[in-house]
């Protein structure tokens, strides 16, 4: 005997093939999304590995020769510390890649492997708070702050940018970094707060 199916059975298998493709639809959607997340982690931890080393590696290239330029420049620095960081209630406020001092003198130097114009606008909003916040165990009362930029690559006339706010700008010429900034110069002063 033959089975015939009536029309109410057939709209209840394509029902239950429907959300058996739905199922197994969302479960291989849901495993895509988990495999595709932990990849954009992967490769976020990856790059913020490569830049750390890249940002290091710009960091050492100006750091040797660093004293000696500000030195010609008639600011004899004393000290120069690396990731100086100031806090307000446990939260960092801000972050120094170069902090360079002696008694009356400090240069607040941030680093870029490309200098941007934003990083240029971001570095003077950082000595607005430097001088109204003290860096964490670097007491910086009493003293003229001075702000400075260095770049490999310099985007979007950023040292102009830079030169015009009354910053120093040290730029890589081959080999050797330098402080490009001209004779008529007249840097801008932060007085601390604090």
């Amino acid at each position: 005997m033959e089975n015939i199916l009536t029309y109410q059975q057939i709209l209840e298998l394509i029902r239950e093939q429907s959300i058996t493709f739905h199922n197994s639809l969302v479960e291989s959607s849901k495993k895509f999304n988990e495999s595709l997340e932990k990849s954009r982690l992967d490769f976020d931890k990856k790059l913020g590995e490569v830049t750390g080393t890249w940002g290091k590696f710009v960091a050492e290239m100006v750091k040797p020769k660093i004293v000696e330029l500000f030195k010609e420049k008639g600011i004899q620095i004393r000290t120069s510390l690396q990731n100086v960081e100031g806090f307000i209630e446990d939260q960092r406020h801000y972050e120094i890649d170069l902090l360079l001092i002696n008694s009356n003198v400090a240069v607040v130097v941030e680093i870029k492997s490309t200098l941007t114009r934003q990083d240029v606008d971001d570095h003077l909003k950082r000595l607005d708070k430097i001088k109204s916040v003290p860096p964490e165990r670097v007491n910086l009362s009493g003293v003229t702050i001075f702000g400075a930029v260095a770049g490999m690559i310099v985007e979007n006339n950023a040292d102009r940018h830079a030169y015009k706010n009354g910053l120093f700008v040290l730029r890589q010429k081959g080999n050797i970094v330098e402080i490009v900034n001209d004779s008529k110069f007249q840097p801008k002063e932060w007085k601390v707060e604090y």
